[in-house]
């Protein structure tokens, strides 16, 4: 039996929050969403001082406890004010957040992903890196 919940974390912009949403649900087959939003959520996760990255990781430990959510989806978009890199910037720093996150949250499935414009009030979501703690 899939997981119930799965917790995200992404940036807040909420043209995004729809497809990658439904994105997730689809392949996860999960009910519901524990969403954690971030300005540029891919760059925090990426280089945030322990400071503020504990602060999130206290968010993500609410969802497990609270939810049981085994997934947490790490996710990054195009055309994002808060972290207005190339896409290429945006994969190698949802990866470095996966491989950040990992070290310190055993047992949890890191997803990356990021959601790409594909025209007006399109966004597709795609997946960089899938990783079992």
């Amino acid at each position: 039996m899939p997981d119930r919940f799965a917790t995200v974390v992404t940036c807040i912009d909420g043209r995004i929050h729809g497809p990658l949403g439904q994105w997730v649900r689809d392949r996860l087959g999960v009910d519901h969403l524990d969403l954690i939003t971030e300005p540029g959520a891919d760059r925090v996760l990426a280089t945030a001082d322990p400071a503020d990255l504990t602060r999130l990781l206290d968010a993500v430990g609410v969802s497990r406890t609270a939810h049981g959510s085994g997934t947490l989806v790490l996710a990054g978009h195009a055309d994002c004010a808060g972290n207005p890199v190339s896409e290429a910037e945006h994969h190698d720093q949802l990866r470095h957040a996966a491989d950040r996150l990992a070290a310190r949250l055993p047992g949890l499935r890191i997803l990356a992903v990021h959601t790409g414009s594909c025209g007006a009030g399109c966004w597709q979501p795609h997946l960089v890196d899938d990783r079992h703690t």
